[in-house]
């Protein structure tokens, strides 16, 4: 899956023969109607796995939907449930960043490096499962008792729950490693899974008192940042890493749905 800038599409557009290429729009079939690009068709995010067959696998595929994030996370599952020959795309920053309506940025992405030193790779990524934990208690708070606070609350809790899992990983291959609690205690949480760092996210998600659904939008680049990362580690590596990080990668996926159930 590949990212496409908004002022990159008229010419993506341009060098294609018409009917090459598949504009895919997953919002709601009532923001579809108010606005959207010629020619593309839609399919809300939630109908991607049962309508998914509908589009022609041998033609390059863009997802588009309003600021980016959630045809990401929808791109991310039809590529992966329906192996398309064409190339896969996401439209970066979605229609409001086409129409200029939204000023973006391209984000520092920050990997877990591939090392011989596993357990100092699960520390690092358990730094990073914190700083997810910090960022969903934030969002609780910004939310107040606007929308599915507890949907927030799980994915906080599941955070928690990441953490212990990548312990027991990192016990296993260093016994004398510190209890789950002290060395959680130690790491500053300071970065959200993918890299970029909470105070800059904090600052987003208070631009414009954000109502729940776009902070919710800011959420599911957290987990379809998280989910690349952890994946993209595990395919770079073989053994005991590779499923370590294959089973994070999994759970992640399961945030990115439980998201965009909500959406």
């Amino acid at each position: 899956m590949k990212q496409l800038w908004p002022e990159e599409l008229d010419a993506f557009l341009d060098r294609h023969r018409e009917g090459d290429v598949t504009l895919v729009d997953v919002r709601h079939a009532d923001d579809f109607e108010q606005e959207h690009m010629p020619g593309s068709v839609c399919i809300p995010a939630l109908a991607i796995n049962e309508r998914g067959a509908e589009l022609d696998p041998k033609r390059t595929t863009v997802f588009v939907c309003e600021r980016g994030a959630k045809s990401l996370a929808v791109a991310l599952i039809y590529e992966a449930n329906f192996s398309p020959e064409g190339e896969v795309y996401n439209l970066m920053g979605g229609l409001d960043a086409y129409m200029g309506r939204l000023a973006y940025g391209r984000p520092k992405i920050r990997v877990i490096r591939q090392s011989g030193d596993l357990p100092r790779m699960l520390m690092t990524a358990m730094d990073l499962e914190k700083g997810a934990w910090r960022f969903y208690q934030r969002l609780e708070k910004l939310m107040g008792s606007d929308g599915p606070v507890g949907l927030v609350r799980k994915l906080a809790a599941v955070e928690i729950a990441h953490m212990n899992l990548i312990h027991a990983y990192l016990k296993r291959l260093d016994p004398h490693a510190p209890d789950c609690i002290t060395l959680v205690n130690t790491l500053p949480g300071s970065l959200a899974e993918g890299g970029e760092s909470l105070n800059r996210l904090f600052e987003r998600m208070k631009e414009g008192e954000l109502g729940w659904r776009a902070l919710f939008e800011v959420a599911l680049e957290v987990e379809v940042a998280a989910y690349e990362m952890y994946r993209g580690l595990a395919d770079s590596m073989d053994g005991e890493g590779a499923e370590i990080f294959y089973t994070v990668a999994g759970a992640e996926k399961d945030h990115i749905r439980m998201l965009l159930a909500e959406l």
